[in-house]
């Protein structure tokens, strides 16, 4: 289970998605990856980024468990993982804890009658606004091009997201890109800031 306790299916309390430190005034900054699969980019990040916390988000239960193991085996401090739905995660978590979140080739739904199955959506978005601190990114990446554009459309809609022009990190691979690699997948990255102005999304 790591180093904190977390509740494996449960978001009754926000102490089922973060321990209890990464709370108090003065923590380390949060970054959120919103469905880490088995946590390759999530665990590359707190290795990368010890002065960080960094927090996955998946809804399989063996796919946590995986992450888990890997976070022990590696002695990790800085990475937690719950099991829980990506919106429903974000709507449970204190407003402007984190700094970034990441969402990183999510089931693109590609037949129109799923489309309505798609996270970065409106709620999505305003969920996301919500929890990032002032300045904090959120980072969209797909690899699917109809999605890519619905994407936009509805940032368009989000008065307190603007693009991002000062991201310049370079990122570890996720277990998509790792399968793919070689192949001509072109990816689709959407980078956006909270900005000081813009209190609520429609």
């Amino acid at each position: 289970m790591g180093p904190f306790p977390m509740a494996i299916s449960t978001l009754g309390s926000l102490g089922d998605l973060l321990p209890v430190p990464w709370l108090e005034a003065g923590a380390p900054p949060l970054e959120i990856d919103v469905g880490c699969h088995k946590g390759l980019f999530l665990i590359d990040m707190a290795l990368r980024f010890p002065e960080r916390n960094f927090l996955g988000i998946e809804l399989q239960a063996e796919r946590v468990e995986k992450t888990r193991r890997k976070i022990r085996r590696r002695g990790l401090v800085n990475a937690v993982v719950a099991q829980a739905e990506g919106l429903a995660a974000l709507e449970g978590l204190p407003r402007e804890c984190a700094a970034y979140i990441h969402v990183l080739f999510p089931d693109p739904w590609p037949k129109r009658r799923h489309n309505v199955r798609r996270l970065v959506q409106g709620r999505f978005l305003e969920a996301a606004h919500r929890v990032l601190e002032t300045e904090g990114i959120l980072r969209l990446v797909t690899d699917d091009r109809d999605y890519a554009v619905a994407m936009e459309k509805a940032v368009e809609n989000c008065s307190g997201l603007a693009r991002s022009e000062s991201e310049s990190r370079i990122y570890p691979p996720t277990e998509f890109q790792k399968k793919f690699s070689g192949e001509a997948h072109a990816m689709h990255v959407l980078e956006l800031e909270k900005v000081v102005s813009g209190t609520s999304l429609s």
